[in-house]
């Protein structure tokens, strides 16, 4: 199944963030600080997604309403 035209597009493109999964241990060697790291890029980065997804369901819902309108 694809995902809708609505759904967020990802605001992290490797264009502009291009930096490859197996230079993070590099960048951050210390394997308890780059754990820590993680966890809390990840819970940012899900509250981010989570916002933005949640944002435009909304809005799409709002559209759907108003097509369905007399």
């Amino acid at each position: 199944m694809d995902k809708p035209d609505w759904w967020p597009k990802n605001p992290y493109p490797e264009d502009i963030f291009p930096m490859k999964r197996e230079d993070y241990s590099k960048i951050i060697p210390d394997k308890y600080k780059l754990a820590a790291l993680s966890g809390m890029l990840g819970r940012l980065f899900w509250d981010i997604a989570s916002d933005m997804i949640w944002d435009r369901l909304k809005e799409h819902l709002e559209d759907l309403e108003e097509e369905v309108k007399p």
